[in-house]
């Protein structure tokens, strides 16, 4: 776990309180800043981790604020709590803010740790599964160079592999033979190891039909086989820099 974090809230809460207490007894110090404009301007200007406690007392501008200057300098978010009296709008943008989402304090520090540790890891994990050996040998070059890619060439293999190796994202064909894409999906989500997985079709097929067939699996998109490699590359590190996870789902 880094050594280091930020942390926007109101230390004078008493769970918030025990939580930089919790923090500190595991050697990570806590700049905490409270959550005013002036305050943010604080905020370092390289890559960080920063933990955003939300209660009603927050301000839905200082989020908004935070999350523009995220994008401008990209750290890593965790947002701890609600806020009951949103308006629906302002809910819906704080549930789609990209990072880590706990429902509520205190935090499980073993928990949050894997989370830093997530994004602190150099590169993500990426497992393409296709049965063409010219596209896997392609997807290997255009996104060697800022993942860890690791091919398989059917269904089969890639259920086996993910039993074995945990990875960030799969990228799986659509049509392939003995077990197609959303075959493969199906098994992904019925598996109680591996069902978090996300996956994205990296496929050549683009039809209405064959999209709301597996839309009832919740894939987390599709990707094009005709896109350029620099676009399938994009599409990628988008999926990654905006990511929502919640806690406990």
């Amino acid at each position: 776990m880094d050594n280091e974090v930020y942390l926007v809230g109101d230390d004078q809460r008493l769970v918030i309180k025990n939580l930089i207490k919790d923090l500190n007894d595991i050697d990570i110090e806590v700049h905490v800043l409270r959550p005013d404009s002036h305050e943010l301007t604080n905020l370092p200007r390289t890559p960080f981790h920063l933990i955003l406690c939300v209660s009603s007392l927050l301000d839905i501008n200082i989020i908004r604020e935070i999350e523009v200057k995220r994008k401008k300098i990209g750290f890593f978010l965790y947002i701890v709590g609600h806020n009951s009296e949103l308006t629906e709008k302002d809910d819906l943008f704080l549930r789609k803010l990209p990072g880590f989402h706990f429902p509520s304090l205190p935090l499980d520090l073993r928990t949050l740790s894997e989370a830093i540790e997530y994004n602190d890891r150099t590169k993500k994990r990426v497992l393409v599964v296709d049965d063409e050996p010219l596209m896997l040998r392609s997807v290997n070059i255009w996104l060697g160079d800022d993942f860890e890619v690791s091919l398989v060439n059917s269904g089969e293999m890639a259920i086996e592999f993910l039993n074995r190796h945990p990875v960030d994202l799969v990228l799986l064909d659509y049509r392939m033979p003995t077990m197609n894409g959303p075959q493969v999906l199906s098994k992904i989500r019925n598996d109680e190891v591996i069902k978090k997985t996300p996956v994205m079709f990296l496929t050549g097929k683009a039809d209405r039909e064959g999209v709301m067939e597996v839309m009832h699996l919740k894939p987390e998109g599709y990707i094009l086989k005709s896109k350029s490699s620099d676009e399938i590359k994009d599409a990628v590190k988008d999926f990654f820099k905006n990511r929502v996870i919640t806690i406990g789902e």
